[in-house]
């Protein structure tokens, strides 16, 4: 049987267009004959806090993907902004192609952040900008729509009685909670009996944050409902919380997803948590690093979504894979 020409042409095309989006594919992957160096300096390389530890999970997945070295470090406390710091001029003293910094201070590190692009290296900024955005990408999550969310499942349901809610965050200058605080605030001002007692900023480790909030919580015995704009102090609120047998008076929202908090909402200390997705933000910021050091335009900012979860919602596979993350991309 004999193919007519204009079958013959369309065959050919489609195989044309075939070895076309496998080029694309490849030259997107960046094959280059020398191993890119990728430097990350997260918010802290603490073992314990498994967010991070999920942004260094994802961040060494595609590392394996691009064949790039990785060099990741970062301070013990997200407090020790100093530390951070220094993290930095030791990741720029090894001349990475790239920088991955997630600045746990929105003043404090908008000098290391200049200094980085001023020696020519690539800089990608997640979860928090600096002020000075001197960054080639800037990849994290709509902070104040999640400050809504947590705002919004905290005040629900209190139509008819007083609610006093506070908002708990770290004591540096941090714009990532401060635009938590303010969606939490534009929803609370959306129910009339929900009466805001304020933002307190808590220092330190958990262990210490613990301390804070009994303390708080014995100044103001009448809060009904508690904020946590990060993950130490969510996890400080809950123990807190947890230890005082509270659980039943006092309403805990967190930010996050490390395993205690898992089975803080599955307990009902927590009464939702506000989820990142971290695991993708390391995955994004090496992929975004390895098409900047290549001169490939990346996009300026790029979102990643957070969700709410509760201990109503949290069974659904949908979450438990945000839970419980394998390779999400």
């Amino acid at each position: 049987m004999h193919l007519k020409k204009p079958v013959i042409w369309a065959v050919l095309l489609v195989i044309t267009l075939g070895f076309v989006v496998v080029i694309g594919m490849e030259m997107l992957r960046i094959t280059n004959p020398k191993k890119l160096e990728i430097a990350i300096v997260l918010k802290t390389n603490n073992i314990r806090s498994d967010y991070w530890q999920m942004v260094r999970s994802g961040a060494e997945e595609a590392a394996k993907e691009y064949a790039v070295n990785l060099d990741i470090r970062g301070p013990l406390s997200e407090s020790d902004t100093a530390g951070q710091i220094r993290s930095v001029d030791e990741a720029l003293a090894k001349k990475p192609d790239a920088i991955v910094l997630a600045a746990a201070d929105y003043d404090g590190l908008s000098s290391a952040a200049e200094k980085i692009t001023k020696s020519g290296t690539k800089l990608i900024l997640i979860d928090s900008p600096v002020r000075s955005h001197p960054e080639a990408s800037l990849i994290m999550t709509d902070n104040t729509e999640a400050g809504r969310q947590a705002g919004m499942i905290l005040a629900e349901g209190h139509n008819d009685s007083l609610f006093r809610v506070m908002t708990l965050s770290s004591g540096k200058e941090s714009l990532t909670e401060k635009e938590r605080q303010d969606g939490c605030k534009e929803a609370f001002a959306s129910f009339p009996n929900v009466a805001y007692a304020g933002n307190f900023e808590l220092e330190g480790t958990e262990d210490a944050v613990y301390i804070q909030v009994k303390n708080l919580l014995a100044m103001y015995p009448d809060i009904q409902g508690i904020a946590a704009l990060n993950e130490t102090a969510t996890l400080g609120a809950a123990r807190a919380v947890k230890e005082m047998k509270g659980g039943d008076r006092i309403q805990v929202v967190g930010f996050d997803s490390s395993i205690y908090q898992i089975k803080l909402l599955e307990e009902g200390i927590l009464k939702a948590e506000i989820v990142q997705k971290p695991f993708n933000i390391g995955y994004v910021a090496v992929e975004t690093a390895v098409q900047a050091s290549s001169g490939i335009k990346v996009d300026p900012q790029i979102n990643i979504e957070s969700r709410a979860i509760t201990r109503e919602n949290m069974y659904t596979q949908e979450n438990q894979e945000l839970l419980f993350p394998m390779v999400e991309k």
